[in-house]
Order: C-alpha cells, then structure tokens, then sequence
C-alpha cells in the first residue's frame, strides 16, 4: 500500500500517493466530486505502473486528507474556484519535481484536467478525460449531457445522513453500485473495503461535494474553450454511465484538435477491474500519442 505524502498550495495541504517505478514517464490521477483518491484502485494504478508510468493520485482540497474549506463569509460567494483546484494539481507536480505529466481525470476530476491543459499548458503532456463533461458547468451547457433520472438518485444517496460508521460505509457502497454497470457483476467486496479505507483515511463532508461545483460553476469560463487543448486528448465514455451519456465524449473529442473517443462496453461511472486492460492500452496510447486507429476489441471508436 503507497504511503501519503503531501503538496502545498498556499494554505491547503494536498495528500497523494505514488506507484511505480520513480523515473517512469509521469502520471496524475485526478479522481471526482467529493471523492478521495483511493477510488482509483489500486490494481489500476499498479496496471498502469506496469505500463512505465511514475502513477500518483491525489485527494482534490475539501476531500480525504487535503485540507477541508470552511464556509466563505460572504453569501453566495464560494469558499474556493476552479483555479485554485486547477492550481492544486499543479502544486502535486512540484511537490513531485515534475514539470509536466500525463493527466487522467474522471468525472469531475476530468474538468480539473482539461482546465489544467488550458490554463497551464506547459505542465500537461496529454490528457484523458473519463466519464467527463465536453465544456463548462453552466446549466445550458450540461443538461443535454446528463441523465437526470440518475442525477436524481445519486442525489438521494448523496443526502443521506449517515448516523454512524457502518452506514456511513453502506452509504458509499451503495453509491459504488448505482455508479456501476447494471449489466455486469458488482464488485462489492471491493467497494467496501475501499469505503472501510476511505471512512478511516479521514470522514467525509456532507458539504464537499456542494463547494466543489460552486467552485467550478463560478469559475464556469475557465472550462468553455477545450478546443484550445494542445495536447492528445481523450475521452473515454461508459456505455452504462448512469450520470454522464455517452455522448458527452464525443462533443468533447470533437472541439480539441487531437481529440478522440472511446465508448467503453459495459461500463459505468467507473474504472471496473474488467476494463483495466483497455482503459491502460488506451492511456498509454495517447501518451505516445499513437491514436492511430478507429477500432478496439473491446470498445467502439466514435468518429
């Protein structure tokens, strides 16, 4: 198990971990809304070490073991914006030494990624963006993407006061499953142990996940432009995402000059063990920036 060390960016003090070789080629995991980095298994980062990569994940601010936001004093005004999140990433890369990395994002995490290539070019070398939004946060720009029925059980799940540890972890378990494909087995043995880690790591924020998208609702220009990405980029969908549709992917790829995207068969908002070998092919691929290609064995290239 990788031991957490910590960045900081001004005041906030940000926990990651690493896996694989140390001069592998570098490699940031960015993971979603109020969700601490151990989301990201770790026999998928252990996968993608395996491929050459340096691999660390990080706890976005607000989140795990980073440093939590108290409430802004000022009404409607969030305790922090999408830049300081984008700037955190960047704080993880110097604490690291490095100059510049590979970014993997997923969900909200992928927005961090993508804004990360726009804003600090010269620190991304390529980007994936997983179960991610094509641009900004602002209502006309995401509802098309959504699925709100899923929206609104995620919400309900979300909501849910846990009145001591053991919920507190059937909580989160239930949200690995609803996140899940409904067509495949559900890893819950997996899912609860990762709960049981995250609940002892450091307890969640019934708060978090409402000051991280005001942060990016308020900084919702920062995100508008991914056709200004410089960078491969791809965009990998789940064929089953119970949140984001699979055409989000798409109009992502689509606005950023070397962008592509991948339908994952059988997947949700999620990175199932079953999908580790292609999602890592995959990364690996738009690091060399091989994205030569339109078909996979176990996805379908959207054109």
């Amino acid at each position: 198990m990788a031991t957490a060390r910590f960045a900081r960016n001004g005041q906030v003090r940000l926990a990651f971990e690493a896996f694989g070789p140390p001069g592998g080629h570098p490699l940031l995991l960015i993971q979603g809304l109020d969700s601490p980095m151990q989301w990201w298994p770790d026999g998928f980062c252990a996968a993608l070490a395996a491929r050459g990569f340096a691999v660390v994940r990080y706890d976005l601010r607000d989140c795990g073991r980073s440093s939590r936001a108290r409430p802004s004093a000022r009404p409607g005004v969030p305790a922090y914006t999408a830049m300081d999140m984008i700037d955190d990433a960047a704080a993880v890369l110097d604490a690291l030494g490095w100059s510049a990395a590979h970014v993997v994002g997923m969900s909200l995490g992928a927005s961090v990624a993508v804004g990360l290539a726009l804003r600090r070019p010269e620190r991304v070398r390529s980007v994936v963006s997983l179960m991610g939004l094509p641009a900004g946060f602002h209502t006309r720009d995401v509802l098309p993407h959504l699925d709100l029925l899923g929206l609104a059980r995620l919400g309900r799940l979300s909501t849910r006061q846990a009145a001591d540890y053991a919920q507190d972890v059937a909580v989160q378990v239930s949200t690995a499953r609803m996140l899940a494909a409904r067509s495949q087995p559900f890893d819950e043995e997996w899912a609860r142990r990762t709960a049981v880690r995250v609940r002892a790591a450091a307890p969640g924020d019934p708060a978090t996940a409402r000051r991280q998208l005001a942060a990016l609702r308020a900084d919702d220009g920062l995100l508008r432009h991914p056709e200004s990405v410089s960078v491969p980029l791809l965009a990998l969908a789940g064929a089953e995402d119970p949140l984001i549709r699979p055409q989000a992917a798409r109009v992502l790829a689509r606005s950023v000059p070397q962008g592509r995207a991948l339908v994952l068969e059988g997947v949700g908002h999620e990175v199932p063990r079953r999908a580790w070998p292609l999602v890592t092919q995959e990364i690996e691929r738009n690091a060399g920036r091989n994205l030569a290609g339109r078909h996979s064995l176990c996805g379908t290239w959207i054109p």
